[in-house]
């Protein structure tokens, strides 16, 4: 298996220790929990936000590779969202973030399709973590990557991207969308922290069933 996901320290009471380096648990696709933490009670009912890292490891050298939201959560009172941790050593914690400007990438639902403007509309307000030169990758019913594009801009409402050149692959309203994690090198045995932020709304089910899910894909060009 060339990528494997592993946990960071894992503390929603001191955000001192809430992230740093590798550790030894490997995070299981499918898995309740295994991820992400369950919501409190308490945080369900207030709501809140929360911070995880977890790094994604490759065994194989790798050109390039890229980090996706491929689906977006089922929970309509939850979203999460991808960061870069912030310190070549691994060693960033939550209480090192400045949240405020910290840059996120997440997902979306395609609308409709405008091929000849190079425009796509979304079903929410993407400005927050989709950027002008950002590639946006695309997936279908399946979570099958399909294709991708620059962005050129985003309108003010956030509902609007517009690409700089258009695929030549077929884009439809059955598809999701993602700002894309890119980096350009990871070789066999390295690997790379990415920070999760949970936006939790007030009056979130605390124990969901059928339980919430998100869909994280990862795809490369092998050296």
């Amino acid at each position: 298996m060339a990528i494997t996901f592993w946990r960071s320290n894992y503390d929603e009471f001191d955000a001192t220790r809430n992230g740093g380096d590798i550790t030894s648990i490997q995070i299981e696709s499918g898995v309740a929990n295994s991820m992400l933490l369950p919501v409190r009670p308490r945080t369900a009912e207030v709501g809140g936000q929360r911070w995880f890292k977890f790094f994604v490891k490759t065994d194989i050298d790798i050109l390039t590779i890229g980090i996706d939201v491929a689906k977006y959560t089922d929970s309509p009172t939850e979203e999460v969202y991808f960061g870069l941790e912030t310190k070549a050593d691994h060693s960033d914690v939550e209480a090192d973030l400045d949240k405020s400007n910290f840059r996120i990438y997440g997902g979306f639902s395609v609308v409709s399709v405008d091929a000849t403007n190079k425009q796509i509309t979304v079903d929410r307000d993407v400005s927050e973590f989709v950027k002008p030169g950002d590639w946006v990758t695309f997936y279908d019913s399946a979570q099958n990557r399909v294709t991708g594009m620059f962005v050129d801009s985003v309108s003010s409402d956030g509902k609007t991207i517009t690409f700089k050149l258009w695929t030549d692959k077929t884009i439809d309203n059955t598809m999701t969308g993602s700002s894309t994690i890119y980096l350009t090198t990871l070789n066999a045995n390295d690997y790379v922290g990415i920070w999760i932020r949970e936006d939790i709304a007030p009056y979130t089910e605390a124990m969901e069933d059928p339980l919430n899910s998100f869909v994280c894909n990862v795809w490369y060009d092998e050296k």
